[in-house]
């Protein structure tokens, strides 16, 4: 039974915060403003089981009442929001119906497994490391709910005849306790190795509102037709469909002005390769404009571009013309004859045009929609602009050379040779020249991606107007620096210059892995555009913008070298993407990322600590773990001779205070052959187990008589005397 008043006291809090974190991730962050109002829900219920633990059925028909109150919201929930939400909503019921009966410790635990749900929910849903603190906080309650239940059962044990309220007892070392262990896990965290997920289960995919089309659907095949062959692109849709088609999934401006959209012109179908995100008012480049949780980075391929003017880019023959159903789960399957390799869980943070960002090359899909199209390079897209929370699954055939990305579909055409009419011949001899040295075209291609990332910088200023000349020749031959989108195009017309088929790509280039959430966090400034080239019959990925690398195929297993590779990549965008801009939202923003930087930092250099250090941090703990295994063998001889140099040492005051001194060191010498004298024992009794071990000890006996006259006649003894006799005995003992 239940009797300590803080066992419930310490509980609740630790319901209240799981529950709390566990609402914040999965509603909404302001769902944590519900604390005080769960904490009440939580206590009263638990005050009303606890003064009924004599009589606990006396509360079953409050915890009926209570349960069918939870079948309520649970299907409430379950029409308005989702499942998930709806069942932890139940649950945190069921727990206030067990609550008014709580009453044994069995239901105590049962109740403590409950809560554990909560964060383990939470952790597997939070995309953002303020769960953390919903962690600490739980752990912290928990340490403290558990040791009042600790002490309330030792106390029953030896009462357990008494039948009335266990008095409150005071636990100095608690904090101290749950500090030390929230330390040793988090070093735990840091240094011991994490595999790879296993991907075990089924595919997420979600979303607010369920994307469907009927017209799309009218003209849906259950299975992936073949792309339309070129002449027939303009026989399936006529210009003006395709034009109101294409403004349908990608216009924003109807979902409103309030800095929620993510509008890259990358992602457009033409886009100019001066403008820049940094060039337009109001953006954040450092915003989450979404997540993905998959075993590594990777480029996410949005739209594919072959045709430049000069000054733009976009598709010849766009065409969305091919619709395929999904299955009743949401699946597609793009390519049956190839095995996807490489899965990623995307969720949209921001409203984007409705292509789905995806590792190449996607051969299975599980959407929230029931019909999706394909463009003419098989990019998949969903029948609307894509909403926040919209959360899929695409498993990719990620295949790489020399760690780069390749794509083996659609094959070139005659467009990915494509040169403007005013071509500036000096981009063709500026490539030979940087290539002249190589034979073969992926040579040729690492030559040119090399030129550009050393000899040309990056910049997110918009260049100036080229007054004739076009953009790229600026770049190349006066300007040498510029965003992504010149380094690209630069490339791709570069390779084209040489006969060798090219094309630009746009998309975002996912490298930052929050390590404390497992996300990937994919920022605006992770909008990218990089270039593809056709070499051996397949699609190839170079990265000519010195900024940016190719996303690793592999990452560290230790969570301290993801917090130090974090740590580099948030202070770089810091630097990148610095606005010149001065509202109160930007200032806020670089106020909490320098803030948040500090803080990944340190844990960072402690990590490169551990790193480098960790052979001798191992060999100490092997050593310390043998001292405390072999300690009866040589912790009571270090005590002897800590005591022994305390005692010569020692100028004594007074004979009480002396006495009391020396019989407690002599005491630790003698353990080294003799057990610990308890308070019990008499002192002249234990001098005689003592003089069994060492022999006669008469400066010992002249101390124990000291000590009787002082104590217990009140006759005190000459300072001088004590201080030989104590010296004596500590040279019988050594003896």
């Amino acid at each position: 039974m239940i009797r300590r008043v803080p066992v419930i006291n310490w509980f609740s809090l630790q319901m209240t915060s799981a529950a709390t974190g566990c609402a914040a991730v999965m509603i909404s962050p302001y769902a944590a403003l519900l604390f005080p109002l769960l904490l009440l829900l939580v206590w009263f219920t638990l005050q009303l089981g606890w003064r009924t633990r004599q009589e606990p059925e006396k509360n079953k028909p409050i915890a009926d009442g209570i349960a069918v109150i939870g079948l309520a919201i649970f299907l409430f929930l379950l029409f308005k929001l989702n499942l998930l939400v709806a069942l932890g909503a139940l649950l945190f019921v069921a727990a206030l119906a067990l609550n008014v009966q709580l009453h044994t410790y069995r239901r105590f635990y049962f109740a403590q497994v409950m809560s554990f749900i909560f964060v383990l929910v939470g952790a597997a849903e939070a995309t953002s490391g303020f769960y953390l603190l919903a962690i600490i906080a739980y752990s912290l309650f928990a340490a403290f709910s558990l040791g009042e239940a600790w002490l309330d059962q030792g106390e029953q044990i030896e009462h357990h005849e008494k039948n009335e309220v266990v008095p409150k007892t005071a636990s100095q070392h608690r904090v101290f306790i749950t500090a030390v262990i929230l330390i040793l896990a988090f070093a735990f965290y840091l240094i011991i190795p994490r595999p790879p997920a296993l991907n075990f289960g089924g595919q997420e995919s979600s979303a607010g509102d369920f994307y469907h089309d009927d017209d799309w659907q009218k003209h849906a095949d259950d299975n992936v037709p073949p792309p339309p062959k070129k002449s027939e692109s303009n026989e399936v849709e006529d210009q003006r469909t395709r034009l109101d088609n294409f403004n349908e999934i990608t216009d924003l401006s109807s979902y409103g002005d309030d800095g929620s959209d993510y509008e890259y012109d990358g992602f457009n179908s033409q886009f100019d390769i001066r403008e820049t995100m940094a060039s337009k008012a109001g953006i954040d480049l450092n915003a989450i404009v979404a997540r993905m949780k998959a075993p590594h980075g990777s480029y996410l391929k949005v739209r594919t571009f072959n045709y430049f003017d000069g000054e733009s880019w976009s598709s010849t023959n766009e065409n969305i013309s091919r619709k395929v159903n999904t299955n009743f789960i949401g699946k597609v399957d793009l390519d049956v004859t190839r095995k996807g390799n490489f899965q990623q869980v995307i969720t949209i943070e921001r409203n984007m045009p409705a292509w789905l960002p995806a590792a190449a090359d996607p051969v299975s899909i599980w959407v929230p929609a029931s019909v999706i199209a394909l463009d003419q390079f098989n990019q998949p897209l969903l029948p609307g602009v894509l909403r926040p929370n919209t959360r899929y699954t695409v498993k990719s055939a990620l295949e790489l050379v020399d760690n780069r990305p390749i794509s083996r579909v659609p094959p070139p055409e005659s467009e990915d040779l494509q040169l403007t009419k005013n071509f500036d011949g000096r981009i063709r001899k500026l490539a030979r020249e940087v290539t002249r040295k190589y034979s073969g075209s992926y040579a040729k291609a690492i030559a040119l991606e090399t030129h550009l990332r050393s000899e040309y910088q990056y910049s997110f200023a918009s260049i100036t107007q080229s007054q004739g000349r076009t953009p790229l020749s600026k770049f190349l031959f006066v300007d040498k620096q510029g965003h992504c989108e010149y380094f690209a195009s630069a490339m791709t017309i570069m390779l084209r210059s040489l006969g060798i088929p090219a094309r630009l790509v746009t998309g975002f280039s996912v490298n930052n892995k929050n390590p404390l959430t497992g996300y990937f966090e994919i920022r605006a400034i992770d909008g990218h555009a990089w270039t593809e080239a056709w070499i051996d019959g397949r699609w190839v990925t170079f990265e000519p913008t010195a900024y940016y690398q190719i996303p690793s195929s592999h990452e560290s297993v230790f969570a301290a070298e993801q917090i130090s590779q974090y740590a580099q990549q948030v202070v770089q965008l810091s630097q990148v993407g610095d606005s010149q801009e001065f509202n109160l939202g930007a200032i806020l923003s670089a106020l909490w990322l320098a803030l948040y930087s500090g803080v990944v930092i340190i844990a960072a250099y402690i990590k490169l600590f551990l790193l480098n250090a960790w052979p001798l941090l191992l060999l100490m703990c092997v050593i310390l773990f043998a001292s405390w295994m072999f300690q009866p063998y040589w912790l009571p001889y270090l005590h002897a001779y800590m005591s022994a140099r305390k005692i010569q040492a020692y100028t004594p005051n007074n004979a009480p205070d002396a006495l009391y001194f020396y019989m407690y060191h002599l005491q630790r010498m003698a353990q080294k052959h003799t057990p610990k004298r308890q308070s019990s024992v008499e002192i002249e009794d234990w001098l005689s187990v003592v003089e069994n071990q060492y022999g006669h000890l008469s400066a010992m006996r002249t101390l124990a008589h000291c000590v009787h006259n002082t104590f217990y006649l009140g006759e005190y003894s000459d300072l001088e005397q004590i201080q030989q006799a104590a010296l004596a005995a500590v040279e019988e003992l050594k003896s």
